[in-house]
């Protein structure tokens, strides 16, 4: 696997969970995938229409060209004040063969190295260089390249919530904003309402409350889950010309129409929660007066391995003190370092030493667990019924630590 670049920094706090259920972008695709063979539908009657043997060729062809794994770089970005800015950016790797997908999703402020600019926020890349630079910048800090990007233009869903005939969604509070300078008023009431394209984009857009930035991006999250299903809700094949045409405004994209359907047989397969995912760890940082969240190079690399490329271990914690919740914490912040966590629980007996017992793979994973909790001692214990492939048990020299 290739190296994280060296110098690959970062910035703000992860405040809440951000590991969102980022598959809206794959249903999104797998929505566009609909729309077009519509079109291909729309051509193929027609009779001779150009372009139809550039459609029949992208059906026919294998998908993804027939390769055993692919990468993928998915991106929401938000052009509604002139920034182009990319909220959402997540890194995934597919094996259509065997149905498994894992995705790393990246804090859209995470500091990092954008060739020709220095240290910046990533979501920055977007709006110097585009998408070519925001390729290049996030193949530079986890250290492969991407076979096919997905992006997603927020503001341009509002065309497409009108195209749809408007969302039902659920508004959590009064929600009241007005920017004559931008010509925008947000004027929601609480509760479930069906809103227009307007009142969406308005939705996603309002940020004046306790969890400011933080709470509009997990708004967006919520709109574009509720746009994607409702895509493909069966009563919407009437309007397939009509939203076909807005998607082009809307998604740009590198996937045929055969790899988008590919794509969505996986996802239905893999199901929500047997995707692999997780956020990009870093750790909160004041740099330049703003709020950051600094990366470490060795915990990107490890994040890669363990989560993109399923290299790492799933993990059980145990309590063996009488430290209440301290395998919950042990627990939390190995979850923040991208470790998978199967199991959390009290040992039989307690222990004075932290033990890794490694039940199953190899031995690196579980060295680097303890280098990680900076205590225990890794002791083979193969036991192949074991729910995790590595177990934890927290000794009183792990309590007095946290203490």
């Amino acid at each position: 696997m290739s190296n994280v670049a060296s110098n690959a920094e970062a910035t703000i706090p992860n405040k809440r969970r951000l590991a969102f259920q980022w598959w809206w972008l794959i249903w999104l695709a797998a929505g566009i995938s609909v729309f077009l063979c519509g079109a291909v539908l729309g051509l193929v009657s027609g009779g001779g229409a150009p372009g139809q043997t550039h459609w029949f060729s992208e059906i026919l062809a294998p998908s993804f060209g027939g390769r055993e794994h692919v990468t993928i770089l998915a991106l929401g970005v938000d052009d509604s004040e002139g920034r182009g800015l990319a909220d959402t950016i997540i890194a995934a790797v597919v094996w259509p063969g065997t149905g498994d997908i894992a995705a790393l999703s990246i804090p859209r402020d995470s500091r990092v190295y954008i060739p020709g600019l220095g240290n910046r926020r990533i979501n920055e890349a977007h709006s110097f260089g585009g998408l070519p630079l925001m390729i290049e910048t996030t193949e530079y800090l986890l250290g492969f390249p991407f076979d096919y990007y997905i992006e997603v233009n927020v503001p341009g869903l509002v065309k497409l919530v009108d195209a749809m005939g408007g969302v039902d969604i659920d508004v959590e509070k009064r929600m009241y904003y007005r920017d004559r300078a931008q010509d925008l008023l947000i004027d929601l009431q609480p509760g479930l309402q069906h809103l227009s394209g307007r009142q969406a984009v308005g939705y996603i857009r309002f940020r004046h409350d306790a969890m400011g930035d933080l709470g509009r991006i997990e708004r967006q999250h919520e709109f574009l889950s509720i746009v994607a299903h409702g895509l493909l809700a069966s009563d919407r094949l009437a309007h397939i010309p009509k939203l076909a045409e807005t998607f082009v405004d809307t998604v740009t994209t590198n996937l045929t129409v055969r790899d988008m359907l590919a794509l969505k047989n996986v996802l239905e397969r893999a199901g929500p929660d047997g995707i692999r995912m997780a956020t990009l760890p870093g750790h909160p940082r004041i740099i330049d007066d703003q709020s950051m969240l600094e990366l470490d190079a060795r915990e990107v690399q490890q994040a890669v391995d363990r989560i993109l490329w399923g290299e790492g271990a799933t993990i059980a914690v145990l309590n063996a003190t009488q430290v209440s919740g301290l395998a919950a914490r042990t627990a939390s912040e190995l979850k923040r370092r991208a470790y998978e966590v199967v199991e959390v629980g009290n040992a039989d007996r307690e222990a004075d030493t932290t033990l890794i017992l490694r039940h199953r793979g190899s031995s690196k994973a579980a060295q680097q667990l303890a280098a990680a909790l900076g205590v225990g001692a890794v002791t083979s214990a193969p036991d192949p019924d074991s729910p995790a492939d590595i177990t934890v048990v927290l000794g009183r020299d792990m309590a007095e630590d946290a203490q």
